[in-house]
């Protein structure tokens, strides 16, 4: 409930919105013996950048640089190409309820806020899909905004550095009043129906703070250790579409306001700072689970970050290399996955990481859905029924006009001398995976692992590894470190899974390699502990598929028929 504009934590939670019978529609069926299938569509971080930047159409002056996207883990003016390819997808299976985890636009532009409200209001119209939306990181910034610079190239090649109101405006940079990341509070204009504020057919709908949708009545006081306070937004909210069904949405975002009046960005630490600095909302979470299993409701949780280790102590272990960074974007610590476990949700689903992964703990199942414009591209659709639930994965294979800008990456790579040969695709899914492979080499290589690292991936083959590391030789095939080095991250990016699109051959050779270096000791630093460093993580990446299986098999049995 509100008190005043702050959350009394812990305390009087919302009994929700129900709306009069004749405001809602023909109710199906409970879930339950004979209940009709519920399927839901859980997508995640479609980044829509909308490259006219709300201009005329026909226009197109905001054309992300190649330069950019090739430095980005994620695509840039795809985006919209790939969402809709996900969504026609959605609306061709028939299903009519759609999850999005976050990061709905490329960075919180009003006029991608307005592109993406379009879009999602379209498939309403047209298709009759619903849609559910968490904030993510980089749709707005705290609760004032902040301005932003982006590159943009046009039909020459020539790249533009432009920035908004209060940027330097150095080196030539043009000023664009639109290009700023909006604040909290102007959202809901763009987003309200998304969830975020109660519809005429909703059954139930509440947020912490009470039954307000009013942004004034989603506010609670944080405060930091030097005293600073400040009264911050909170969108979280708890629906129920359909007869049995509970969605809840958690504001996983933490801006703390600091000394210079402004606030910082803890989206680097995911949930272990929600769960520090708002433990309001673990209060409500327990709630509405407590309602949920008193009401006989089936509730799937969503946010932005994971709630369980989705890696599965991969970084810890990148950590013990000096001079890796592979932990400055953190996992929840084990207090932190307990304490949202004694919720008592069963499910969660995120995003933020454009990883296609799951993972368990302490009864929590935690899906990582991949984002649209990044490698390996897909969604997931959950399907709830009589007998339980399933998840299953969609591939975003293909999407129509995913080259619509190259001819501008063309005359760019000319005028600028960069390497064009990522435009030589013959599809969607093969364009994203020249982009992996080009952050994999740019941007993690010198990120996660020691500078040694970078010179042995440059130049080493698998030989040469067997030798430094007295493996045995016999058979192995000539293959370069940097393949297996790509490989590594696609098996990541994948959880183990599948799409990572390594051969049972290759799966098999790493695992061997992998049992080649148990009970190792080598000196610390040198290129041997490196690499064995790397092989033993690389077997533990193939034992992912088998944790999905597990953690989907253990969420089974969390799902127990009503």
């Amino acid at each position: 409930m509100v008190r005043g504009a702050e959350a009394d934590a812990g305390r009087g939670h919302a009994q929700g919105i129900r709306l009069d019978r004749h405001d809602r529609p023909p109710r199906p069926r409970r879930c339950g013996q004979g209940a009709a299938m519920i399927r839901i569509a859980v997508l995640s971080d479609p980044h829509l950048h909308d490259a006219r930047l709300g201009r005329a159409a026909g226009e197109a002056p905001f054309v992300r640089s190649l330069a950019d996207s090739l430095h980005s883990t994620r695509i840039f003016n795809e985006s919209e190409a790939a969402f809709r390819a996900a969504l026609d997808a959605v609306a061709a299976e028939g299903i009519r309820l759609c999850i999005i985890a976050g990061d709905l636009t490329d960075d919180g532009q009003p006029a991608n806020w307005q592109a993406v409200s379009d879009l999602l209001r379209d498939y309403t119209r047209r298709h009759g899909i619903r849609f559910f939306a968490t904030p993510g990181n980089h749709d707005q910034w705290s609760m004032t905004g902040k301005p932003l610079a982006k590159n943009f190239v046009d039909p020459t090649g020539l790249v533009r550095h432009q920035v908004g109101e209060g940027l330097p405006r150095a080196n030539g940079a043009q000023l664009c009043p639109g290009m700023r990341m909006v604040g909290y509070d102007e959202t809901l204009p763009f987003a309200g129906h998304f969830g975020y504020c109660p519809q005429p057919s909703d059954l139930h709908w509440e947020t912490p703070f009470g039954t307000s949708p009013d942004m004034t009545d989603r506010r609670a006081r944080i405060t930091v250790e030097g005293g600073e306070s400040a009264l911050i937004s909170d969108m979280s909210y708890l629906v129920e579409p359909v007869e049995g069904l509970w969605l809840l949405s958690i504001d996983a975002n933490v801006y703390l306001p600091n000394a210079d009046g402004g606030y910082d960005d803890c989206s680097k630490e995911g949930w272990n700072a929600t769960v520090r600095h708002k433990p309001y909302l673990l209060d409500w979470i327990r709630d509405v689970a407590r309602r949920a299993a008193a009401g006989n409701k089936r509730l799937v949780a969503f946010s932005h970050y994971p709630v369980v280790d989705i890696f599965r102590g991969l970084t810890a272990a990148l950590e013990t290399l000096p001079g890796s960074r592979a932990g400055a974007r953190r996992m929840p610590t084990p207090d932190v996955v307990a304490a949202i476990a004694a919720t008592g949700i069963p499910l969660h689903f995120s995003g933020h990481w454009h990883v296609d992964a799951i993972a368990a703990a302490d009864g929590l199942v935690n899906v990582a859905v991949p984002s649209t414009v990044a490698y390996p591209a897909g969604w997931k659709c959950l399907e709830i029924g009589s007998g339980g639930m399933d998840i299953s994965d969609r591939a975003v294979s293909d999407a129509p006009r995913f080259d619509a800008w190259f001819a501008r990456y063309a005359a760019e790579a000319d005028r600028t001398g960069q390497d064009g040969s990522i435009l030589a695709v013959a599809d969607y899914r093969q364009f994203l995976d020249r982009h992996f492979r080009a952050v994999v080499l740019e941007r993690r290589l010198p990120e996660d692992w020691p500078p040694r690292m970078q010179a042995m991936v440059e130049t080493l083959r698998l030989p040469e590894i067997a030798d430094l590391l007295s493996l045995a030789q016999a058979g192995l095939p000539d293959i370069a470190l940097v393949d297996i080095f790509v490989d590594w991250y696609r098996l990541r990016e994948a959880g183990g899974g599948t799409a990572a699109g390594v051969s049972k051959e290759r799966r098999s050779l790493y695992a061997t390699l992998a049992r080649g270096c148990v009970d190792r000791e080598d000196p610390p630093g040198s290129d041997a502990a490196i690499l064995v460093v790397f092989l033993r993580t690389l077997g533990l990446l193939l034992t992912g598929d088998d944790a999905k299986r597990r953690s989907l098999d253990r969420l089974k049995e969390a799902f127990v028929p009503c």
